[in-house]
């Protein structure tokens, strides 16, 4: 379909007046179509419709073929000409679009909401406020949200929309619920290729079925606010997280500890409350596993006290200061597949697990099958805590998990930032000060004021702290807090029965061949892939597979790449290149070493 035809100018010269319609300006051109004494019929118009719609929808297309016309809808011609459908709403009538120019209207609507990316358009109608979007290729994805299947099938058999629904970045959801609809734009909205998600609603559309698309709106904010979240960690460590995955597959290779299952664990975080707890843990330590967060590893050590197992999943170089005072060579180190390779030179009773890094992913289906752990929490005690769950703990108890800055104080004694900031105090500059200063780095601090104490927390730490109580429901294991002056945990537990419990032997499988052939094989599939083209959603919905997955290993990167750049505004197309560049080079030159 030619898109030139979108500008005002080229609307209003082929939407002109033409002889076969009676000297009636209609939108979609009819000497393109059939035509029963002059004028397509609706029925023509209908199927003409539904099968432009089964090209990329057949269900929808089927439901709307089936569906009954709506007896809450009639058509009127605006002045111009053009079709307008009029809601009936008690003993009002109320159209969808202007009675007087709807093509005016919808150019005006498009130069006031003027973007492209990832658009949400709340409401339909006969689509005039969206047509002018389609003229613009940094557009990549027009999802159209409307209500009542019955008003759906009334347009497509009165409005001749074919081109428009042809449209490859056109999809529709007609009395989709909210839990449908994010499910929907999660599947295919990525914001390093597809660009900011924004959404368009049609207030004389909103108004009929107010309810409904408030209820998506909401949907819609949670789910854009999650993604915001992951896309800025993207952001900032998609091309490390590449990087340390490289490096680290040698490691992994030759990674051969299995942890077994417990019955009961304890899991160390770095809080303040750590230090209150220590007589409790040594007790406790008798019949219970200590895993420990790389946080508190030296906290611990500093007390006496040996962990069972450590855990680390932060990919920054800076985690190594967790390990200056050393691990003992007999306690497992549990290491995300992108972890700084420093870590696996410190010791070599090393497991590694996989978690939702693409690329990650798609060397555990395709390498080498890794043991799973959830760190969608954000922190390390969140991704301990899951370690212990895997393992078959019945009861987890957790220590120094405060999320929060009890009396200002940040870290229990003994962890890494003490001696950091022990090397920096002056006389006149003691260690107090320095901890304060850390403390008040952040913008974003909160004051909460108990009986006699003050305790600061942060928007991230509270984040933290929701999506643990979130997910202490769906745990086997029971949550245990001892939490001193910190935040409050209220950790639900799941209520199955120990026998529902499964635990198995945590460790990696088999390799499927040398680290160096896995390597070398995704580079080859890498170098192999259709060269990306506008529009971008179209050329990735036309890939494998196979060809999805691989470009899929990739988008993390995208998102760093795209963030480097200085404006940052690089479409799909020049993103996917450049990444895919980036990617063929980092291996290039890895392998030369």
């Amino acid at each position: 379909m030619s898109k030139k035809w979108f500008s005002r100018a080229v609307l209003l010269q082929r939407w002109k007046s033409c002889e076969h319609c009676c000297g009636v300006r209609r939108i979609f051109f009819c000497e393109f179509f059939p035509k029963k004494n002059g004028i397509m019929d609706n029925d023509t118009i209908l199927k003409r419709n539904l099968l432009a719609l089964s090209s990329k929808n057949t269900l929808l297309s089927v439901r709307a073929g089936t569906a009954a016309p709506s007896e809450k809808v009639r058509f009127i011609r605006a002045k111009t000409g053009d079709l307008v459908p009029v809601l009936k709403s008690g003993g009002t009538s109320q159209y969808i679009h202007s009675s007087i120019d709807p093509i005016t209207e919808g150019l005006r609507f498009f130069n006031i909401n003027k973007s492209g990316g990832y658009l949400v358009f709340i409401g339909f109608g006969a689509g005039y406020h969206i047509i002018p979007f389609l003229g613009h290729k940094d557009i990549t994805q027009i999802l159209i949200i409307d209500k009542d299947i019955s008003l759906f099938r009334s347009v497509l058999g009165s409005v001749d929309l074919r081109d428009f629904i042809l449209d490859p970045r056109v999809n529709f959801l007609i009395d989709a619920l909210p839990d449908e609809i994010t499910s929907y734009v999660l599947g295919n909205y990525f914001p390093a290729i597809t660009g900011d998600l924004k959404t368009l609603a049609l207030r004389s559309r909103w108004q009929n079925d107010a309810g409904y698309f408030e209820s998506v709106i909401e949907s819609l904010k949670n789910m854009v606010s999650a993604l915001s979240d992951d896309y800025t960690v993207q952001a900032y460590f998609g091309k490390k997280w590449f990087k340390n995955t490289l490096v680290n597959l040698s490691s992994a290779e030759k990674a051969t500890t299995v942890l077994s299952p417990v019955r009961k664990a304890m899991v160390t975080g770095a809080g303040p409350s750590l230090e209150e707890h220590i007589g409790l843990i040594k007790k406790e330590k008798k019949d219970s596993i200590l895993i420990a967060t790389d946080t508190s590893l030296p906290a611990l050590l500093s007390f006496d006290i040996l962990p069972d197992i450590v855990i680390s999943i932060d990919c920054q170089h800076i985690t190594y200061h967790h390990f200056l005072s050393g691990i003992p060579g007999h306690i497992p180190l549990v290491l995300d597949l992108a972890s700084p390779p420093a870590l696996t030179r410190i010791t070599d009773n090393l497991v590694f697990f996989t978690s939702r890094h693409p690329f990650s992913k798609f060397v555990s289906s395709n390498w080498r099958e890794f043991p799973v752990i959830d760190v969608t929490g954000g922190n390390v005690s969140h991704a301990a805590i899951s370690l212990a769950d895997a393992l078959g703990a019945r009861e987890i108890l957790l220590f120094g998990m405060d999320f929060s800055y009890p009396e200002g104080k940040t870290y229990a004694r003994g962890t890494y930032i003490y001696p950091y900031f022990s090397a920096r105090t002056l006389l006149v500059n003691p260690l107090e000060t320095e901890f304060f200063s850390f403390l008040l780095r952040n913008q974003n601090i909160v004051k909460e004021y108990e009986q006699d104490y003050i305790r600061y927390t942060t928007r991230p730490m509270i984040s933290y702290r929701n999506r643990l109580e979130k997910a202490a429901a769906g745990f086997n294991g029971k949550l245990v807090a001892m939490t001193g002056k910190g935040v409050h945990l209220n950790l639900p537990s799941s209520g199955r029965a120990a026998s529902e419990r499964r635990p198995f032997l945590f460790a990696a499988g088999k390799s499927r061949e040398s680290w160096k052939g896995f390597i070398r094989t995704y580079n080859e599939a890498i170098r192999k892939l259709p060269v990306p083209g506008d529009p971008v959603m179209e050329y990735l919905l036309n890939l494998s597979l196979k060809e999805r997955d691989l470009w899929t290993t990739l988008l993390p990167s995208a998102a760093a790449l795209k963030k480097d750049l200085d404006n940052n505004a690089a479409g799909g197309v020049e993103i996917l290149k450049m990444v895919q560049d980036w990617t063929l080079r980092i291996i290039g030159e890895f392998l030369s070493k």
